[in-house]
Protein backbone atom coordinates (compact mmCIF):
# COMPACT_ATOMS: atom_id res chain seq x y z
CA UNK A 1 0.00 0.00 0.00
CA UNK A 2 1.17 3.49 -0.82
CA UNK A 3 1.86 5.57 1.98
CA UNK A 4 -0.18 7.98 -0.52
CA UNK A 5 -2.56 6.16 -2.75
CA UNK A 6 -4.28 7.81 -5.79
CA UNK A 7 -8.09 8.36 -4.54
CA UNK A 8 -10.48 8.38 -7.05
CA UNK A 9 -13.61 10.96 -6.83
CA UNK A 10 -16.98 10.27 -9.39
CA UNK A 11 -18.96 13.21 -10.05
CA UNK A 12 -21.93 13.23 -12.41
CA UNK A 13 -22.88 16.47 -13.60
CA UNK A 14 -26.27 17.23 -14.98
CA UNK A 15 -27.71 20.72 -15.43
CA UNK A 16 -25.85 21.98 -12.34
CA UNK A 17 -24.58 25.54 -13.96
CA UNK A 18 -25.36 27.68 -10.78
CA UNK A 19 -23.75 25.29 -8.43
CA UNK A 20 -20.50 22.91 -10.09
CA UNK A 21 -17.95 25.71 -9.68
CA UNK A 22 -18.50 25.98 -6.13
CA UNK A 23 -18.31 21.75 -6.27
CA UNK A 24 -15.10 21.67 -8.79
CA UNK A 25 -13.27 24.63 -6.62
CA UNK A 26 -13.45 22.29 -3.19
CA UNK A 27 -11.94 19.08 -4.87
CA UNK A 28 -9.37 20.73 -6.67
CA UNK A 29 -8.60 22.42 -3.19
CA UNK A 30 -8.04 19.56 -1.25
CA UNK A 31 -5.51 19.29 1.47
CA UNK A 32 -4.92 15.42 0.21
CA UNK A 33 -3.28 16.22 -3.67
CA UNK A 34 -3.04 12.55 -5.06
CA UNK A 35 -6.85 12.55 -6.62
CA UNK A 36 -7.88 11.28 -9.59
CA UNK A 37 -10.99 13.45 -10.61
CA UNK A 38 -13.26 11.84 -12.65
CA UNK A 39 -16.03 14.25 -14.19
CA UNK A 40 -18.70 13.16 -16.65
CA UNK A 41 -21.50 15.35 -18.29
CA UNK A 42 -24.27 13.43 -18.06
CA UNK A 43 -25.60 15.14 -21.34
CA UNK A 44 -26.67 18.52 -20.11
CA UNK A 45 -28.02 21.40 -21.91
CA UNK A 46 -27.70 24.34 -19.86
CA UNK A 47 -23.74 25.01 -20.42
CA UNK A 48 -22.78 22.11 -18.03
CA UNK A 49 -20.47 20.55 -20.22
CA UNK A 50 -18.68 23.54 -21.99
CA UNK A 51 -17.89 24.73 -18.09
CA UNK A 52 -16.41 21.30 -17.19
CA UNK A 53 -14.22 21.40 -20.16
CA UNK A 54 -12.86 24.93 -18.78
CA UNK A 55 -11.83 23.63 -15.25
CA UNK A 56 -9.98 20.66 -17.06
CA UNK A 57 -7.68 23.37 -18.48
CA UNK A 58 -6.65 24.48 -15.00
CA UNK A 59 -5.94 21.12 -13.45
CA UNK A 60 -4.51 17.71 -14.95
CA UNK A 61 -5.61 15.69 -12.71
CA UNK A 62 -9.31 16.41 -14.10
CA UNK A 63 -10.82 13.90 -16.77
CA UNK A 64 -13.80 15.38 -18.27
CA UNK A 65 -16.82 12.83 -20.27
CA UNK A 66 -19.13 13.79 -22.23
CA UNK A 67 -21.98 11.41 -22.68
CA UNK A 68 -25.80 11.31 -23.68
CA UNK A 69 -28.33 11.64 -20.69
CA UNK A 70 -28.28 8.15 -18.82
CA UNK A 71 -28.92 9.14 -15.62
CA UNK A 72 -27.24 8.86 -12.25
CA UNK A 73 -26.78 5.33 -12.27
CA UNK A 74 -25.45 4.37 -14.86
CA UNK A 75 -23.28 7.76 -15.07
CA UNK A 76 -21.48 6.30 -11.92
CA UNK A 77 -21.45 2.97 -13.46
CA UNK A 78 -19.47 4.70 -16.19
CA UNK A 79 -17.16 6.35 -13.95
CA UNK A 80 -16.56 3.04 -11.74
CA UNK A 81 -15.00 1.92 -15.10
CA UNK A 82 -12.73 4.74 -15.57
CA UNK A 83 -11.53 3.99 -11.67
CA UNK A 84 -8.08 3.74 -11.08
CA UNK A 85 -6.94 4.84 -7.39
CA UNK A 86 -6.72 2.26 -4.76
CA UNK A 87 -9.71 4.19 -2.94
CA UNK A 88 -12.85 5.79 -4.23
CA UNK A 89 -15.73 7.94 -3.64
CA UNK A 90 -18.81 9.56 -5.21
CA UNK A 91 -19.72 13.20 -4.91
CA UNK A 92 -23.06 15.03 -6.11
CA UNK A 93 -22.12 17.56 -8.82
CA UNK A 94 -24.33 20.51 -7.12
CA UNK A 95 -22.60 19.60 -3.61
CA UNK A 96 -19.31 20.46 -2.18
CA UNK A 97 -17.08 19.13 0.41
CA UNK A 98 -14.50 20.53 3.03
CA UNK A 99 -11.09 20.72 2.01
CA UNK A 100 -10.32 17.94 4.57
CA UNK A 101 -12.58 15.43 3.38
CA UNK A 102 -10.46 13.15 1.65
CA UNK A 103 -7.29 13.43 3.93
CA UNK A 104 -9.92 12.42 6.51
CA UNK A 105 -10.53 8.94 4.76
CA UNK A 106 -7.58 8.06 3.80
CA UNK A 107 -6.30 8.48 6.71
CA UNK A 108 -9.19 6.63 8.14
CA UNK A 109 -8.63 3.70 5.78
CA UNK A 110 -5.05 3.64 6.55
CA UNK A 111 -5.49 3.77 10.76
CA UNK A 112 -8.24 1.63 10.81
CA UNK A 113 -7.77 -1.33 7.59
CA UNK A 114 -11.51 -0.92 7.63
CA UNK A 115 -13.57 -1.66 4.42
CA UNK A 116 -15.98 1.87 3.96
CA UNK A 117 -14.84 5.00 5.85
CA UNK A 118 -17.70 7.39 6.03
CA UNK A 119 -18.13 11.07 7.91
CA UNK A 120 -21.25 12.84 8.15
CA UNK A 121 -22.33 15.51 6.58
CA UNK A 122 -23.79 19.51 6.66
CA UNK A 123 -27.41 19.78 5.51
CA UNK A 124 -27.05 22.79 3.14
CA UNK A 125 -28.22 26.04 3.10
CA UNK A 126 -28.71 25.75 6.98
CA UNK A 127 -25.45 24.25 7.48
CA UNK A 128 -26.88 21.66 9.79
CA UNK A 129 -25.25 19.09 10.68
CA UNK A 130 -27.35 15.68 10.25
CA UNK A 131 -25.71 14.07 13.55
CA UNK A 132 -26.80 14.61 17.23
CA UNK A 133 -24.31 13.91 18.76
CA UNK A 134 -20.66 12.99 18.57
CA UNK A 135 -19.67 9.54 17.38
CA UNK A 136 -16.55 7.53 16.06
CA UNK A 137 -15.00 4.07 15.64
CA UNK A 138 -15.88 0.84 14.26
CA UNK A 139 -19.10 -1.11 13.49
CA UNK A 140 -19.86 -4.56 12.66
CA UNK A 141 -21.63 -5.54 9.52
CA UNK A 142 -25.03 -5.74 11.56
CA UNK A 143 -24.28 -2.15 13.27
CA UNK A 144 -23.79 -1.11 9.76
CA UNK A 145 -26.54 -2.23 8.05
CA UNK A 146 -28.57 -0.65 10.59
CA UNK A 147 -26.80 2.74 10.29
CA UNK A 148 -27.54 2.83 6.49
CA UNK A 149 -31.07 1.45 6.17
CA UNK A 150 -31.97 4.01 9.07
CA UNK A 151 -33.76 7.04 7.91
CA UNK A 152 -32.48 9.36 10.37
CA UNK A 153 -28.25 10.00 11.37
CA UNK A 154 -25.10 11.38 9.88
CA UNK A 155 -24.33 7.64 7.96
CA UNK A 156 -27.76 7.12 6.01
CA UNK A 157 -27.69 5.21 2.27
CA UNK A 158 -25.60 7.53 0.46
CA UNK A 159 -22.70 7.26 -1.53
CA UNK A 160 -21.12 10.44 -1.52
CA UNK A 161 -19.81 10.69 2.59
CA UNK A 162 -18.11 7.27 2.40
CA UNK A 163 -15.16 5.57 0.47
CA UNK A 164 -14.98 2.56 -0.84
CA UNK A 165 -12.39 0.04 -1.66
CA UNK A 166 -11.87 0.07 -5.24
CA UNK A 167 -10.94 -3.53 -5.54
CA UNK A 168 -14.01 -4.57 -3.63
CA UNK A 169 -16.10 -3.05 -5.92
CA UNK A 170 -13.95 -4.57 -9.06
CA UNK A 171 -13.46 -7.88 -7.89
CA UNK A 172 -17.10 -8.64 -7.31
CA UNK A 173 -18.36 -6.49 -10.08
CA UNK A 174 -20.62 -4.40 -7.96
CA UNK A 175 -23.00 -1.50 -9.82
CA UNK A 176 -25.62 0.52 -9.32
CA UNK A 177 -28.88 -0.64 -10.75
CA UNK A 178 -30.11 1.86 -13.49
CA UNK A 179 -33.92 0.45 -13.62
CA UNK A 180 -34.85 2.46 -10.70
CA UNK A 181 -34.36 6.23 -9.94
CA UNK A 182 -34.81 6.05 -6.25
CA UNK A 183 -32.53 4.37 -3.55
CA UNK A 184 -30.16 2.62 -5.38
CA UNK A 185 -27.42 4.12 -3.62
CA UNK A 186 -28.58 1.68 -0.46
CA UNK A 187 -28.71 -0.47 -2.40
CA UNK A 188 -25.66 -0.41 -3.84
CA UNK A 189 -23.93 0.30 0.18
CA UNK A 190 -25.99 -2.83 1.32
CA UNK A 191 -24.45 -5.18 -1.13
CA UNK A 192 -20.97 -3.61 -0.73
CA UNK A 193 -21.02 -3.88 3.29
CA UNK A 194 -22.73 -7.83 2.85
CA UNK A 195 -18.95 -8.43 1.36
CA UNK A 196 -16.81 -6.97 3.48
CA UNK A 197 -16.33 -6.43 7.33
CA UNK A 198 -14.73 -3.31 9.62
CA UNK A 199 -16.79 0.15 9.09
CA UNK A 200 -14.92 2.79 9.96
CA UNK A 201 -17.46 6.23 10.82
CA UNK A 202 -16.72 9.55 12.25
CA UNK A 203 -19.69 12.18 12.69
CA UNK A 204 -17.57 14.84 12.21
CA UNK A 205 -19.55 16.63 8.99
CA UNK A 206 -17.27 17.49 5.85
CA UNK A 207 -19.97 17.32 3.09
CA UNK A 208 -22.44 19.69 2.16
CA UNK A 209 -25.38 17.98 0.88
CA UNK A 210 -27.38 20.82 -0.63
CA UNK A 211 -31.31 20.64 -0.69
CA UNK A 212 -32.07 22.62 -3.57
CA UNK A 213 -36.13 23.37 -4.15
CA UNK A 214 -35.54 22.48 -7.73
CA UNK A 215 -33.95 19.07 -7.47
CA UNK A 216 -35.28 15.86 -8.60
CA UNK A 217 -34.78 13.58 -5.31
CA UNK A 218 -36.51 16.30 -3.13
CA UNK A 219 -39.28 16.61 -5.68
CA UNK A 220 -42.42 14.40 -5.04
CA UNK A 221 -43.50 11.97 -7.88
CA UNK A 222 -46.04 9.24 -7.83
CA UNK A 223 -44.19 7.74 -10.73
CA UNK A 224 -41.27 7.22 -8.56
CA UNK A 225 -43.10 5.42 -5.90
CA UNK A 226 -43.29 1.93 -7.35
CA UNK A 227 -38.98 2.69 -7.45
CA UNK A 228 -39.10 2.59 -3.48
CA UNK A 229 -41.04 -1.01 -3.51
CA UNK A 230 -38.64 -2.58 -5.73
CA UNK A 231 -35.51 -1.18 -3.86
CA UNK A 232 -36.40 -2.38 -0.28
CA UNK A 233 -37.52 -5.35 -2.03
CA UNK A 234 -33.81 -6.25 -3.43
CA UNK A 235 -32.76 -4.67 -0.79
CA UNK A 236 -34.75 -7.30 1.60
CA UNK A 237 -33.27 -10.10 -0.57
CA UNK A 238 -29.98 -9.23 0.24
CA UNK A 239 -30.27 -9.04 3.85
CA UNK A 240 -31.97 -12.43 3.37
CA UNK A 241 -28.87 -13.78 1.79
CA UNK A 242 -26.51 -12.65 3.94
CA UNK A 243 -28.88 -13.93 6.78
CA UNK A 244 -28.85 -17.23 5.48
CA UNK A 245 -24.83 -17.17 4.25
CA UNK A 246 -24.16 -16.24 7.84
CA UNK A 247 -26.38 -19.15 9.81
CA UNK A 248 -24.95 -21.58 7.51
CA UNK A 249 -22.02 -20.57 8.63
CA UNK A 250 -23.31 -21.21 12.13
CA UNK A 251 -24.17 -24.37 11.50
CA UNK A 252 -21.22 -25.52 10.15
CA UNK A 253 -19.37 -24.51 13.10
CA UNK A 254 -21.91 -26.34 15.17
CA UNK A 255 -21.46 -29.27 13.28
CA UNK A 256 -17.67 -29.55 13.31
CA UNK A 257 -17.81 -29.04 17.05
CA UNK A 258 -20.11 -31.64 17.68
CA UNK A 259 -17.52 -33.65 15.51
CA UNK A 260 -14.96 -33.06 17.82
CA UNK A 261 -16.67 -33.68 20.55
CA UNK A 262 -17.59 -36.80 19.22
CA UNK A 263 -14.24 -37.93 18.52
CA UNK A 264 -12.66 -36.79 21.38
CA UNK A 265 -15.20 -39.43 23.33
CA UNK A 266 -14.27 -42.12 20.70
CA UNK A 267 -10.85 -41.59 21.93
CA UNK A 268 -11.14 -41.41 25.38
CA UNK A 269 -13.25 -44.73 25.62
CA UNK A 270 -10.80 -46.54 23.34
CA UNK A 271 -8.16 -45.45 25.84
CA UNK A 272 -9.88 -46.63 28.97
CA UNK A 273 -10.85 -50.42 27.06
CA UNK A 274 -7.14 -50.38 26.13
CA UNK A 275 -6.14 -49.92 29.65
CA UNK A 276 -8.74 -52.19 30.97
CA UNK A 277 -7.46 -55.21 28.33
CA UNK A 278 -3.92 -54.40 30.40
Amino acid sequence: MSLTPLFSIIVPFYNVRAYMDRCIRSLIKQTYSQLELIFIDDGSTDGTGERLDYWAQSDSRIQIFHRENHGVSETRNFGLQQVTGEYLTFVDGDDWVERQFIEFMVKAFQDSHAAMVVCGYYLDPRGRSAALQAESGILTRKEMLSRVLKLTGSVRGYTWNKGYLTSVIQQHRLEFTSDIDLMEDQLFNVQYINLTRNFYFDTQPLYHYVQRADSLVHAFDLQKVPDTVVANYRILQELNHTNAAEQSVKKHGRQQKKQLKYRKSNLKRAKDLKSLSK
